[in-house]
């Protein structure tokens, strides 16, 4: 059996559908909106707010919505493949958004965006096969709070889900990537040793119902269940999403 080669997982960014797909320029997402929401209501995006780094930014799409809201704000996405970063610079050219190339599983060079106010990571942490990792390398950059949105469960199990797309293997080429759920109460401690207080966790279920996807495709459906009549799936997945909020705790 001869061995499959995979793919770059940004590799997508080649085709323009999908750029125009993923582009909030056009309709922004529920979850954005949702999110910044959270992050109004905690009172951490406010008008003392001068500088927030998005970790994993990929095209940036929802740093377009939260500028427009805070032109006051400076946003800095930051992500480890040239490919997105080169895309999101060409969708979002307002003055107070800025990319950078960074690889925040190596330690940090970029002086620019270290002592920010906030970081928020969207739809990116689920990516890690570990919390340890991207916590260690968002405290390094001391900022007064740390923001995700991803997927998350109540009790003492971290999952780790490892997805393989057969749709996505064209001469033998594969795309693969991890989509893991990581334990709220492990996460608290690992905020914890780096210095920060896990604050806040709401779990998010979209109003609007979501179509499933035809053919059994990846992507966002809701079904109704005990849990929500808008519970978040993709294939046979079930999507726990929720937006936490850590806090630096004080000397």
């Amino acid at each position: 059996m001869s061995s499959m080669k995979i793919r770059n997982q940004d590799n997508w960014v080649k085709n323009k559908k999908l750029i125009l797909k993923h582009n909030q320029k056009i309709k922004t997402y529920e979850s954005t909106i949702a999110f910044y929401n959270f992050l109004k209501s905690n009172r951490v995006l406010s008008k003392k707010t001068m500088h927030v780094v998005d970790v994993g930014t990929g095209l940036g799409s929802h740093l377009g919505y939260f500028s427009e809201k805070n032109s006051q704000v400076k946003f800095t996405g930051i992500d480890y493949s040239s490919r997105l970063i080169k895309e999101a610079k060409k969708i979002n050219k307002k003055d107070n958004i800025n990319f950078f190339k960074v690889n925040i599983l190596k330690k940090n060079t970029n002086k620019f965006i270290a002592n920010c106010d906030g970081i928020t990571c969207i739809q990116t942490f689920c990516c890690f096969k570990n919390a340890k990792d991207p916590i260690k390398f968002m405290s390094n950059l001391k900022p007064k709070w740390i923001a995700i949105n991803s997927l998350f469960y109540n009790g003492p199990l971290d999952i780790q889900i490892h997805i393989k797309d057969y749709e996505d293997l064209p001469s033998g080429e594969g795309s693969d990537g991890d989509f893991n759920i990581f334990s709220l109460k492990e996460i608290s401690k690992v905020f914890k040793k780096y210095g920060y207080r896990l604050d806040k966790a709401t779990q998010f279920y979209p109003k609007v119902k979501l179509p499933k996807i035809k053919n059994g495709r990846r992507g966002s459906y809701t079904m109704r269940t005990e849990l929500n009549k808008n519970t978040t799936f993709s294939g046979p997945v079930h999507l726990p999403w929720h937006f936490i909020l850590a806090k630096k705790i004080r000397d």
